[in-house]
């Protein structure tokens, strides 16, 4: 039996990742729109001069590419492949403060099967990925490689995270001194910050060519089933609040949080932050095709 606290996370099965890498391929060969003055630097499967990993050789390819020494290890014909010019490095960030935990993690869960299905299909491409998560300090750091060798890395990592139940505060903040040289950069949390981390968002907007922001949402935060006063305790700062559990309090609270993503939304808007606000009662599939899809269109 799981200890109190402990979220069961689970990564998608194998034929998932594969069938989202194939549906989500075009969207992620060409890279998203890049700030002024950045000059991106960009890598894929093909027929570059820099080596990127092997694979069993297949008819049809290029007799001049077989690596001869691993073919006489393996026994078998094996290709190099080298890195051509639409690859690019990107950083998955990873809320896991205090108040991803809540309602057993729900929002934690939505958020590792995302960041799980993206790093598989992107390092399919050929691309480089890395991963950091953050509370209020950075909590675990994965540096960026290639090769779906890479994924096992990253999926080792996702399972060993867990947020804190209490007390771990959201300081995307922390993150950006570890995005140095970053080309795309996918932020993945709640942002239930007082400025909904709009300030963070700033400053790694600063420092990457293109930022992507997916904020996961649950109904379920809002409700208040009907019991009279009831103690609220917020799970980062552990404050604690009383107030009368009634539709009307609901209702509050639901407004509240919708003006506090419509705040988000237009701060992505203006400084060019591909944004989606993702009700986690949603497939994470068609959530996270959604959102590549709006950010493709808006480059």
């Amino acid at each position: 039996m799981a200890a109190p606290g402990v979220i069961r996370t689970q990564l998608p099965a194998e034929p998932e990742l594969q069938a989202f890498a194939a549906a989500a391929a075009q969207l992620l060969v060409e890279r998203q729109p890049r700030s002024p003055g950045l000059r991106a630097v960009s890598r894929r499967v093909g027929v570059g001069l820099q080596h990127l990993d092997h694979r069993d050789y297949a008819p049809g390819d290029e007799v001049r590419h077989i690596d001869w020494r691993q073919t006489a290890r393996l026994r078998r014909p094996i290709l190099r492949r080298f890195e051509s010019e639409s690859v690019s490095d990107w950083t998955l960030v990873l809320d896991a403060s205090s108040s991803m935990s809540v309602h057993g993690g729900a929002k934690w869960q939505a958020a590792v099967q995302v960041a799980a299905a993206l790093s598989f299909a992107l390092l399919h491409l050929g691309h480089r990925v890395g991963l950091l998560a953050f509370g209020s300090q950075l909590l675990a750091q994965c540096p960026r490689g290639r090769g779906q060798r890479h994924y096992a890395a990253i999926a080792r990592q996702l399972l060993a995270l867990q947020p804190a139940p209490r007390g771990e505060r959201s300081e995307l903040g922390v993150c950006a001194p570890s995005l140095h040289d970053a080309s795309s950069v996918f932020v993945l949390g709640d942002f239930l910050a007082d400025d909904a981390m709009c300030r963070d968002l700033g400053a790694l907007r600063q420092r990457c060519t293109a930022l992507h922001a997916m904020q996961m949402r649950s109904d379920a935060e809002t409700r208040l089933a009907p019991a009279g006063e009831v103690d609220l305790v917020d799970a980062e700062s552990g404050r604690q609040a009383r107030v009368m559990a009634d539709a009307q309090a609901e209702a509050i609270a639901a407004t509240a949080r919708a003006a506090m993503t419509a705040r988000l939304q237009a701060f992505c808007l203006r400084h060019g932050i591909a944004f989606t606000d993702w009700e986690i009662g949603q497939p994470w599939r068609w959530a996270l095709l959604q959102h590549l899809m709006r950010a493709r269109a808006n480059c």
